[in-house]
């Protein structure tokens, strides 16, 4: 396990940090060009640039394992819902609408400042891989059990509205069910390793978070 943890370090610290380059290098050719600068998309440009940083700096320093999910599926579901959306915008252009870019980059930015606050809260257990390393109950993960998918699925929302296309909206399912399979999958090893996730998950809903009835006093009591 901690081999195989050792040389899943290596492929995504390689990966992540050719995609943090890549993220970084627009930055420079927006600070260069002459005409309008749409400033949000810089913001987004930055805050991707820092979400994939955060991931390698995360992966580089996280915790040793405490058990990994077994079977091809899981790495599979893992990679998935990392990296398919990634490349479904290299396979689409994006649409020309100027009300369209706007309302996208708005639910990328709400999705990319979100998930860069979940990701740092994670902190050492955060791993792409369905794997067991610390159990995080606090912060966000006290509202939901998988915050940053939550966060991460507003992102991608945002990214299929500036590239829609039939190919974009299929290929934005199947990312959606990679990253439910996914938690699936961490759910699982989560239980087998930790004792208390069981308490833990009856009393933090898994997606999406309940809202509790807050009764009003009447006037006078």
């Amino acid at each position: 396990m901690l081999k195989e943890d050792f040389l899943g370090r290596i492929a995504i610290v390689s990966v992540m940090t050719v995609l943090t380059v890549l993220s970084a290098i627009p930055l420079f050719y927006y600070f260069h060009q002459s005409g309008s600068i749409n400033s949000l998309a810089i913001v987004n440009q930055a805050l991707a640039t820092v979400f994939s940083g955060l991931q390698v700096f995360l992966t580089v320093g996280r915790l040793p394992p405490k058990g990994t999910a077994r079977g091809i599926e899981p790495r599979v579901t893992s990679v998935a819902g990392t990296f398919l959306i990634i490349i479904a915008m290299f396979l689409t252009p994006a649409l020309e609408s100027a009300a369209v870019q706007v309302a996208a980059l708005c639910l990328i930015f709400i999705g990319m400042v979100s998930s860069v606050f979940c990701l740092y809260w994670l902190g050492r257990s955060f791993s792409i891989m369905a794997t067991a390393r610390q159990l995080v109950t606090s912060g966000p993960y006290s509202i939901v059990r998988h915050p940053l998918y939550i966060c991460e699925a507003t992102f991608i929302l945002g990214m299929i509205l500036s590239h829609l296309s039939v190919l974009m909206v299929a290929l934005g399912a199947v990312q959606f069910f990679a990253q439910y399979r996914r938690a699936r999958n961490e759910e699982g090893i989560l239980r087998q390793t930790f004792p208390e996730y069981d308490a833990y998950a009856r009393r933090v809903p898994m997606l999406f978070p309940r809202f509790r009835h807050v009764e009003v006093p009447a006037p006078g009591q």
